[in-house]
């Protein structure tokens, strides 16, 4: 015996008083969205997993996460220029099969020379790098 198919007449599925959300382009949250299962664990620049500086990193983070991107984005935290990254740098992303990735690179200023670097897609920080001597995209230095 096989089972006959219920109907389902249109007024079920195509409901008038379905609520539609519509949301405007300012009202998308535009502040930043850590993802930590990207950091690099090993290399040059390895991410400092259960070490006290990974604290201060969080920290720091905690800071951003009221500000905007707009707010964030200057001088001080910005993407890098493909141009700028040191050799082990673009080593590294070779080995990780990411070189795809070098010009989504943001950095983050901590203060004094330490960085980390994180593969930005638009409010997503893939948190990748820390770079305690600013060596993923070193400073030239003026007149030398």
């Amino acid at each position: 015996m096989t089972k006959k198919k219920k109907k389902v007449s249109d007024s079920a599925t195509n409901r008038q008083d379905q609520k539609i959300v519509k949301i405007k382009e300012h009202q998308i949250d535009n502040r930043p969205v850590w993802r930590f299962s990207t950091v690099d664990r090993n290399g040059p620049f390895a991410w400092p997993k259960g070490d006290p500086k990974e604290l201060e990193i969080v920290g720091k983070l905690h800071d951003f996460d009221s500000m905007t991107w707009n707010d964030i984005s200057g001088k001080q935290h910005h993407y890098l220029s493909p141009s700028s990254l040191s050799k082990e740098a673009k080593q590294r992303l070779e080995e990780l099969e990411l070189d795809d990735e070098i010009e989504n690179l943001f950095s983050f200023h901590l203060g004094g020379k330490p960085r980390i670097i994180a593969i930005k897609h638009a409010n997503i920080a893939k948190l990748f790098w820390f770079d305690p001597e600013h060596q993923v995209a070193p400073s030239k230095k003026k007149n030398t």
